[in-house]
């Protein structure tokens, strides 16, 4: 096991770079139609861990939980659930601390150089992944039980992994749908949504000459590749495999469409950008997960009125992308087997319903997720949305490369995109240049 100090120094080095990605995110405090908070408290009663679990010591522990922009909409419901655990468990305390989205990396880096890191802590799956492949976080196949590990859909619960390492219980995703602009749709004479991007790159032309309104702004070029089922890497992980004749085709396709102004040239996948454009009816359309209909409802009534949900746009691939928030232990913890069953408590098929009923997410555990209330109820546009996720469950798929250089491959990938799209550069050069940097990347890493 890797020593307290170096763990402390690694984390904060991580976390350091980490900070100019912008990786984590949370559920955020915009998210709204809060329940009371009654419903966490009887649930958690019924679903909590037994405290005469044999497993979990006696003696006081003190166990530190850090969120993401949770608070203040959801102070009531994780306090209930907080005190609903440490009354079956008298000899832990749990310390929460809710942390907004621009504040959370800071505070790592300063707990963890101080010795104080938290115990279970909130993170994506990318953020995730990158300090796991530096040793921080606990090997949960390895100190988890069967029975906290078999909850969870396992496609999930497998995208926080490293080799047959895993790393994180999935919590609450955001499966995306496609939100539109009814009202730009028949200005521009369209009569249905498109379906693939194929179809929203015929489409868009004629959008953007009709209402003057960008149809959709692309995702970033990575997840194009994904949603085109084109592989960034090799199976082993081991070299660069999107240099192919597919992808060429692809990148040229979408440097015409952005030359000839109908997709942005630029900002591709920035989804507050997105958003900003779509409240401002100059977006028709964004792929995105449902709790932004919340964020189009407090930011821009009158789009709102004209705006419908549908099934989400796909590639040739067929799959949807579910960004996945996770509960992580870390190896600094002092109380790894309590940590790991208060995170199993957390995310568990009761507590993850329960909150997915406060707010539009969607739990990432299979009996939660196929919870007849899902898709007993369409009366809105954020319930239809819901609903329509659960019908996409089978098909999505949390993104992420698993190797611990993800972040720089990305980048690679970014600076092709811009090179073609934004300066007009040569799209076989320029994914000549990122295989060649994503492979010195890989290679570097072994």
């Amino acid at each position: 096991m890797v020593k307290a100090s170096r763990l402390r120094s690694i984390l904060v080095l991580v976390l350091a770079v980490c900070m100019m990605a912008g990786i984590v995110a949370g559920c955020g405090s915009s998210a709204t139609d809060t329940k009371s908070s009654d419903t966490a408290a009887s649930t958690a009663a019924a679903s909590s861990t037994a405290a005469a679990d044999s497993s979990v010591s006696q003696e006081p522990v003190n166990l530190q939980f850090w969120t993401i922009s949770l608070q203040p909409t959801f102070t009531d419901f994780f306090n209930k659930l907080i005190e609903t655990y440490q009354n079956d468990h008298k000899n832990v305390t749990v310390k929460w601390t809710d942390l907004p989205y621009d504040a959370i990396q800071n505070k790592l880096i300063t707990a963890a150089a101080g010795g104080n890191a938290p115990d279970v802590v909130n993170l994506n799956t990318e953020m995730a992944l990158t300090l796991a492949g530096k040793g921080i976080l606990v090997d949960l196949e390895k100190e988890a039980t069967a029975e906290q590990k078999s909850v969870y859909i396992q496609t999930l619960f497998k995208s926080a992994s490293l080799a047959d390492a895993t790393y994180a219980f999935p919590w609450y995703g955001a499966p995306e749908v496609m939100i539109y602009n009814k009202d730009l749709f028949a200005k521009a004479g369209l009569t249905s949504t498109p379906k693939t991007l194929d179809e929203m790159l015929s489409m868009a032309k004629q959008m953007k000459e009709k209402t003057g309104a960008y149809l959709y702004i692309p995702d970033e070029f990575r997840r194009i590749l994904w949603l085109e089922g084109i592989n960034i890497l090799s199976d082993d992980k081991s070299k660069a495999a999107f240099n192919t004749p597919e992808a060429l085709e692809l990148l040229t396709k979408y440097q015409k469409a952005a030359k000839d102004g109908i997709i942005p040239k630029d900002n591709w996948g920035q989804w507050e950008k997105m958003l900003q454009q779509y409240n401002t009816g100059k977006l028709a359309m964004i792929n995105s997960g449902a709790q932004s209909i919340n964020r189009v409802k407090d930011e821009a009534p009158n789009i709102y009125k004209n705006t419908e949900v549908t099934e989400a746009m796909v590639g040739k691939a067929g799959i949807i992308n579910n960004s996945v928030m996770n509960l992580v232990v870390t190896q600094l913890s002092k109380h790894h087997t309590e940590a790991i069953d208060f995170a199993a408590f957390i995310t568990n098929d009761d507590n993850q319903l329960a909150f997915s009923k406060t707010v539009s997410i969607f739990p990432s555990t299979t009996k939660a997720s196929q919870d007849p209330y899902f898709k007993s109820d369409t009366s809105t546009i954020e319930k239809k949305a819901i609903s329509i996720v659960a019908d996409e469950l089978p098909k999505t798929a949390d993104m992420t490369l698993a190797v611990t250089k993800q972040l720089d491959i990305y980048d690679a990938l970014k600076k092709a995109q811009q090179s073609v799209t934004v300066h007009g550069g040569d799209p076989k050069k320029a994914l000549d240049e990122a295989e060649k940097k994503v492979n010195d990347l890989l290679a570097a890493d072994k």
